[in-house]
């Protein structure tokens, strides 16, 4: 075409087509997915923690990436709606029995099939990307999507926690479920903020409330302080008259002095020793008049006292 020697151009060289899209392998994909960190590419190790579009971290990996933002390089693509530890769930994972390290899986060796560290602990089936599995934000249990169905229930098969529909969060979705999920999240997310501003206002009305109450009780006490002090003031005067009033009409009790007590009791005691004295002495003088008179007397003898 162009008179250079015949040469015949092909259609999709003169009309533009949509190229088609290469096919991942789905084997590929999900040892990338169920068996190593979104953020760091490693192998999942327990602690293992999930955002709210279902993607599988390490923990160890979201704590340096928030210390750091550009410990990772496409960090920033991947956990940009990673602000905090708030933003994530650790998971309760029930061990898979059968797991041995020789059975860890590997993104060269294509033969082998992997086996996964974790299972559903309802139907027991592995979480390694066939089956669907969810998990609980309210306490991060992880179980398949399967038994979340077989057994309808307002709480956690396995911890018996309450949840909502809301809070079941695919792990590892779709690239068509990504938007449906993102817009979940960010409502959620307006939610959650507009609840802790109404806590927020409800709780500083308290405090005001309480403050105005305990504003008037200061004010009532004090005004019946004031009136308890008005009221004392008044019945003093009355108390003081009354009382100047009984002691004057009180009958005075008769008083001896001291002194004169305390001498009286001396004279007393002195007339006494005085007087038994006098009587001694009384009594010695006629006991010696007597021996006298009776020494110089001459007893005269007849027939009659012979």
């Amino acid at each position: 075409m162009g008179c250079d020697g015949g040469s015949i151009p092909k259609r999709d060289e003169l009309v533009k087509q949509k190229q088609k899209q290469g096919k991942v392998d789905q084997n590929i994909l999900n040892r990338v997915q169920w068996f190593s960190c979104a953020l760091s590419k490693k192998p999942l190790i327990a602690p293992i923690v999930a955002c709210g579009l279902g993607k599988l971290y390490n923990r160890d990996a979201i704590l340096e990436f928030l210390l750091d933002r550009s410990a990772y390089g496409d960090g920033d693509l991947i956990c940009k709606h990673i602000k905090s530890l708030k933003d994530v769930v650790t998971l309760q994972l029930e061990p898979n029995p059968s797991f041995s390290e020789s059975h860890s899986p590997s993104l060269t060796n294509h033969d082998q099939e992997p086996v996964s560290r974790y299972i559903c602990p309802i139907t027991m089936k592995e979480m390694n990307g066939k089956h669907r599995f969810v998990y609980l934000d309210t306490c991060g249990c992880v179980m398949s999507e399967q038994a979340l169905k077989e057994i309808p229930s307002k709480t956690c098969i396995k911890c018996a926690n309450p949840f909502e529909a809301v809070n079941v969060i695919v792990l590892n979705p779709k690239p068509e479920e990504l938007e449906a999920m993102e817009l979940a999240r960010t409502e959620k997310q307006a939610r959650i903020l507009a609840e802790k501003k109404e806590k927020k206002k409800a709780k500083a009305g308290k405090k005001e409330l309480e403050k105005m109450n305990g504003v008037d009780s200061s004010l009532l006490d004090s005004s019946s302080s004031s009136k308890r002090k008005l009221d004392e003031a008044t019945d003093l005067p009355k108390h003081s008259k009354k009382q100047h009033i009984s002691e004057k009409t009180k009958p005075a009790l008769p008083t001896l002095p001291i002194h004169s007590t305390t001498h009286s009791l001396t004279a007393a005691v002195a007339a006494k020793v005085a007087e038994q004295m006098a009587i001694n002495a009384s009594r010695q003088k006629s006991s010696t008049l007597q021996s006298l008179y009776s020494s110089g007397r001459t007893s005269k003898e007849n027939f009659m006292n012979r």
